[in-house]
């Protein structure tokens, strides 16, 4: 190799030795110069792992395939690899004006949270953040955790209140993490006095406000400089856009149906697929939609979870919980059925705009109320006064009016979608041009689930026709209805997009409509439910039978099922074994009878040889048998994909 001393060059960009080997490079950056240029290496295709966080020299090994760098710096050399960085923020007398609660990095308007939300304004959530707060109020908590405004300052006095809290919770989060950035002043400071002593990787920058607000800054940067992607606007097609919704509809990928085994016993060791992901190359809708109401529930992405949870340290981002595509989109709605039955929706509209932001939607629906005819209450049904449901319409649209305003102050980077309520189709049709004046392109029509078709289409006639008078016409979306016999008319209207959970649902909620066959028909599921399910155990333990008795019952249904399959028995001695474990569930014998019958037509059928898609290919006859979720979510989700497949068919 000959070498060309005269010849000033940047060896760590441009490599004009690839043909030299070497067992280790040694790297060192000008003392003191962070942009030396290693972000341009992020793509190397050798490399394993970032840069230095720490700017002093950096010795990277060598091997054929990749880089393992070893930071010569102690700091750095003791800190665990993969760990997430922590940064803890002291809480700021200066807050926003918000009503009920909102995620505490929304809360605070201090100078600290300017500089954070302005670089999440500009780059995504890097992977490496968590971020904690320390509180006056309430101690340690998540930067996600909801809470409300509060007037307390920080003292000497409060912060040894608040140390045992702030020790447990601390303790417990520096185990799992690698460096931890502090940004305290003096009081907040002594409520962790002792607890990170002699810890590597703490960071706790010192001098005025414009010193550690700059370290902020930079500490932020060094975790990611990903380009915020903006916002995402679904296109116009000849058709209406799909959206399923979802509540945590995940199942085993690899649950063995032959033992009834999962593939690990916590669920989250287990490998987790989303149920649109279930016949991929293919796509079985146009985006998912994601209910804020999870946030009162323990279940999905947005569930609820406590200040010192792990989950209130970082957002998973909606697009890549679900791991959409470049032409699916995520949208999120305010469920507002799961609170109907309240005086007002228990969703702020300062919630809302927050957590569309915070998690990366698409596209989000304003906070809106249903104004239904009757409610159901613990004295029994109650019927709304016309007055009390024009209050509901009114509180609707005073809502979409506050959502629009604070997504333009708050510059958040989702498509507002202004929701009209109404009871007549005129209570819909003349608030179209309002909100459009608003400044609302997007319009999404709720309170239609309950409705007859008769009605629908009264109202969505009445909407269309207000919008083909408008000089630029709004995208239109119905909430929670596919209506079959409707889709043409609604092609006519221009309805835009639509999501329905219906063809999904029904897997597991009809008692004879379970699976969609391939010619177009429903065919009863054939139930075999698990005895180990409490719902399915209460049921039998007044049958008078044995457990042991049960279980040769249950694995007798299931080992005729497969025979069967393989075409080694015949449909009656397959209906016999079934119906000897299924008539022990408390039916009556009609009920069995009328069953029967049902899936006599499902086995002669054999409807699921009849389906090309992955589901039925990869499940075969498990497709058809009613029992746990990883059978009946993946029966769903063939359904959903044959309502897909209509959709864009025009059908």
């Amino acid at each position: 190799m000959t070498l060309h001393p005269s010849v000033l060059t940047d060896s760590l960009h441009d490599d004009l030795h690839k043909d030299f080997k070497a067992d280790y490079n040694l790297a060192n950056p000008l003392f003191n110069m962070s942009e030396w240029g290693g972000q341009r290496l992020t793509d190397h295709p050798r490399r394993k792992y970032s840069e230095s966080m720490c700017g002093r020299t950096v010795t990277y090994q060598l091997t054929p395939v990749s880089w393992a760098s070893e930071h010569t710096c102690r700091e750095c050399k003791e800190m665990p690899s993969g760990q997430k960085d922590l940064i803890i923020l002291g809480c700021s007398a200066t807050k926003r004006p918000v009503s009920g609660k909102v995620p505490a990095i929304y809360l605070y308007d201090g100078p600290a949270f300017r500089v954070l939300r302005s670089y999440l304004r500009k780059y995504r959530w890097p992977e490496r953040l968590s971020l904690a707060i320390l509180s006056a109020k309430y101690g340690l908590i998540g930067g996600l955790s909801p809470i409300a405004n509060y007037n307390q300052r920080m003292s000497a006095q409060r912060a040894d209140e608040l140390s045992p809290q702030v020790t447990t919770i601390l303790t417990r989060w520096a185990s799992q993490h690698g460096r931890i950035f502090l940004l305290l002043g003096k009081d907040y400071a002594r409520a962790i006095d002792g607890v990170l002593n002699n810890r590597p990787g703490v960071t706790l920058p010192e001098g005025g406000i414009g010193r550690k607000l700059a370290a902020l800054k930079h500490t932020l940067e060094k975790l990611g400089r990903v380009e915020h992607p903006g916002v995402r606007k679904p296109e116009r097609i000849d058709r209406p856009l799909y959206f399923l919704p979802d509540w945590d509809d995940f199942i085993d990928s690899e649950f063995d149906f032959q033992t009834e085994c999962f593939s690990a016993n916590r669920r989250s060791d287990r490998r987790e697929l989303h149920v649109s992901q279930l016949v991929h190359p293919l796509k079985l809708c146009d985006g998912i939609l994601v209910s804020l109401a999870q946030h009162m529930t323990s279940k999905g992405l947005l569930k609820k979870f406590a200040p010192d949870d792990d989950q209130a340290l970082a957002p998973s981002l909606v697009r890549e919980h679900f791991k959409l595509r470049p032409d699916q989109w995520a949208f999120g709605d305010c469920g507002a059925f799961s609170y109907v039955g309240e005086e007002t929706p228990p969703i702020s509209v300062e919630h809302a705009v927050a957590l569309y932001d915070l998690y990366g939607f698409d596209l989000g629906a304003s906070v809106d109320h249903i104004p239904v005819s009757e409610l159901r209450t613990a004295s029994g049904k109650r019927r709304l006064t016309r007055t009390e449901q024009l209050a509901r319409i009114r509180l609707t649209r005073q809502n979409a009016e506050q959502f629009l305003r604070l997504h333009q102050e708050w510059e958040a980077q989702f498509i507002p979608v202004g929701v009209i309520q109404g009871v007549t189709p005129d209570d819909y049709a003349k608030q179209v041009p309002d909100y459009v004046d608003m400044g609302y392109s997007y319009l999404a029509i709720g309170g239609l689930v309950p409705r007859p078709d008769a009605e629908v289409l009264e109202i969505v006639k009445a909407v269309a026709h207000a919008a083909s008078r408008l000089r630029k016409r709004p995208w239109i979306h119905l909430l929670g209805i596919f209506r079959p016999k409707l889709q043409a008319l609604f092609r006519e209207y221009g309805i835009a997009s639509f999501d329905s959970a219906t063809y999904f649902r029904k897997a597991w909620l009809r008692s004879d409509q379970n699976y969609l066959g391939a010619d177009g028909r429903w065919y009863a599921a054939i139930r075999v439910p698990p005895l180990d399910d409490p719902r399915t155990r209460r049921r039998l333990q007044t049958c008078g039978q044995s457990e042991d008795r049960l279980r040769k019952l249950e694995k007798a249904a299931l080992r005729s099922l497969d025979a069967y399959e393989r075409r080694e028995m015949s449909v009656e001695r397959v209906l016999q074994a079934v119906l000897a474990y299924d008539r022990l569930l408390l039916r009556t014998h009609s009920d069995t009878t009328e069953l029967a019958e049902k899936y006599r037509e499902t086995l002669t059928s054999r409807i699921w040889e009849r389906c090309s898609c992955r589901i039925c290919k990869e499940l075969g006859i498990n497709v058809v048998v009613f029992r746990g979720v990883n059978r009946n979510k993946r029966r769903g989700a063939h359904n959903t994909l044959m309502l897909y497949q209509m959709v864009c068919c025009g059908k």
